[in-house]
């Protein structure tokens, strides 16, 4: 009898505790009044917010937590997440984090303004070089003012790099590997992705691919794979283009682009209802791998390569780098 009330007793004071919570749960309009006189109070006009959002969960269930987006009024790129309860803020001088050993909101500012002022010293030493630099959270956009050749393009990357390497970079935001991403005011090349990783506390420029946010992307990508399936049709038509593809771009032509695509054996539908019903086995059976040239917008080769054993994409990608380059 005992055992059979427990769960009905847990039930109610959830319930009772949840309602006491309910009863002193101010609006959105309410909290961001508070959140407003809290900004106030301690940086005058300094400072504005945006995105505010309710921030109830099971883990603090309480219904008066919420999420915004701080940032300075003269430079916005000093932009901070706060998470507080819309109940306290008004009386609280700062704000501490919801995770143990973190920054407060207060030391969170001071941090981001040093991180914002360290990457307008290293945009305005980019400047000169005819390149100019936004900062993202995952990654670095590079665009050049004008044509320049594949050397001069890697040349001003790795100066950028220099510059980079010489900050804390775990401060900057930037762990371990992050991707630059290229762009050509003059559209002579695609939109490109370098990959950037770190390795034995040096930043080493790595593999270039193409990028596939890039507008064009899409038309030069039902161009190569009209070219593949044709391939396919011609050679191996029991084959069909699965969904899972990576390119790798030409260091010294970046017109010159390494596509591969896997492939898996066409199946009918009661083949595929079948193997719903069974033990999942990949269907990739290969790859068809393309040498492709932007420029001329045709196929340099093209080979269908069988796999006995799943390789990645990035080692089928490394494996065709050294056959092609």
């Amino acid at each position: 009898m005992i055992r059979e009330t427990i769960p009905l007793i847990i039930v109610v004071v959830v319930v009772t505790l949840l309602y006491v919570k309910l009863k002193h749960i101010l609006s959105n309009k309410s909290a961001a009044k508070n959140l407003e006189l809290f900004l106030k109070s301690n940086y005058g006009t300094t400072l504005k917010y945006k995105n505010l959002e309710r921030f109830f969960n099971t883990a603090t269930m309480n219904p008066n937590c919420f999420t915004v987006v701080i940032y300075e009024a003269r430079n916005p790129n000093v932009e901070m997440h706060l998470t507080f309860d819309a109940s306290k803020i008004v009386e609280q001088k700062d704000v501490a984090s919801v995770y143990p050993n973190e920054l407060s909101f207060n030391e969170t500012y001071i941090e981001k303004q040093q991180v914002v002022a360290t990457q307008a010293v290293i945009s305005d030493k980019m400047k000169p070089l005819g390149v100019d630099l936004k900062w993202s959270y995952n990654f670095i956009e590079l665009i050049f003012d004008k044509s320049y050749t594949e050397n001069e393009v890697l040349e001003k990357e790795q100066f950028f790099l220099n510059l980079f390497a010489k900050e804390d970079t775990d401060k900057l935001g930037y762990y371990h590997s992050f991707t630059l991403h290229l762009s050509f005011k003059d559209n002579e090349y695609p939109l490109l992705k370098h990959f950037v990783e770190q390795k034995n506390d040096k930043w080493e420029l790595k593999d270039i691919s193409l990028n596939e946010e890039d507008k064009p992307f899409k038309e030069v990508s039902l161009l190569v794979n009209t070219v593949k399936n044709e391939y396919l049709e011609s050679k191996q038509p029991a084959l069909k283009l699965a969904n899972y593809y990576g390119t790798l771009v030409n260091k010294v032509d970046f017109s010159r682009v390494i596509w591969v695509t896997y492939t898996e054996h066409k199946r009918t539908k009661k083949e595929l209802e079948e193997a719903k019903k069974g033990v999942y086995v990949s269907p990739i059976n290969g790859y068809v791998v393309v040498y492709w040239n932007l420029f001329k917008k045709q196929a340099q080769h093209i080979a269908f390569v069988s796999l006995e054993e799943h390789k990645s994409i990035d080692e089928v990608l490394e494996y065709e780098k050294d056959n092609l380059l």
